[in-house]
């Protein structure tokens, strides 16, 4: 593509000055890693339930930018390597979602446990026969 060594960084938009944190330069490595990484996450919060903790509804935008600073001074391949990784990533979570798990399935599963009757342990049986008991001697007691 546009990079020709791998073991350096790819510049091919230079700012002329060096702006703190990012350098002089940003590469499009790292740009492609960032906007992947972003998709990667925003998928996932929209497969998880609503979340009531404010950071984490934050999180997935905060991630990225810490990428763009500590990725734009690596190396191309690395960040090329991110890049196909969450690319990858990205295609099997879509596939696993859409089509090899059967949503209605899994809610039809969780609603019939729901309808069954919760079964006691042993443990508990014995308690509540003690407890019975209890329950019995004390009338008894109170009768006399």
């Amino acid at each position: 593509m546009w990079s020709h060594d791998l073991s350096a960084y790819d510049a091919p938009i230079k700012f002329g000055i060096n702006i703190p944190l990012l350098g002089d330069h940003l590469s499009l490595f790292t740009i492609a890693a960032v906007v992947t990484s972003l998709l990667i996450s925003l998928y996932s919060m929209s497969m998880t339930p609503d979340q009531n903790n404010p950071m984490m509804k934050y999180m997935p935008y905060i991630m990225p930018v810490f990428l763009l600073f500590i990725f734009n001074k690596l190396p191309s391949a690395l960040t090329w390597y991110y890049t196909v990784s969450n690319i990858i990533t990205l295609v099997l979570q879509f596939i696993i979602q859409n089509y090899i798990i059967d949503h209605d399935k899994i809610l039809a599963k969780i609603e019939a446990n729901r309808k069954k009757p919760k079964t006691k342990s042993k443990w508990q049986e014995r308690l509540e026969q003690m407890q019975e008991q209890q329950k019995q001697m004390q009338q008894r007691q109170n009768k006399k």
